[in-house]
């Protein structure tokens, strides 16, 4: 299938929940994650196998499984959506970040945990 027709699958399919989309070519050589948003505004005539839309709590299970401990989700004490404590490389040595837990975060740490090469 193509990305326009998993395009039309994926406004059929969609809830509120779902944040995020991880997709595979046919090839199976080639898996990737992306912000719903962002893969709806880049599609092309890309040929793929599949689809499967993800929540933030699924895209959290991703992340924890490659970042392991180098990632925590605080709760916020006022009842609000909570952050991501994240501990990373950066160019000058290891890194400490606090972040909102927003799809966007999530979507962040897992390009520069895969360094932009998810693998299943």
């Amino acid at each position: 299938m193509n990305e326009a027709e998993i395009l039309q699958q994926i406004k059929r399919q969609r809830n509120n929940k779902h944040c995020f989309v991880k997709w595979w070519r046919i090839e199976d050589d080639f898996l990737d994650y992306d912000l719903i948003e962002r893969f709806i505004a880049n599609a092309s005539e890309t040929e793929m196998e599949g689809f499967e839309l993800l929540t933030m709590e699924d895209m959290w299970s991703e992340i924890k499984r490659i970042a392991g401990d180098r990632v925590t989700f605080k709760h916020d004490p006022g009842g609000g959506v909570g952050s991501v404590e994240w501990v990373y490389e950066g160019k000058s040595g290891v890194k400490k970040q606090t972040c909102v837990y927003t799809p966007e975060t999530l979507m962040t740490i897992f390009d520069v945990e895969t360094k932009g090469n998810p693998v299943d």
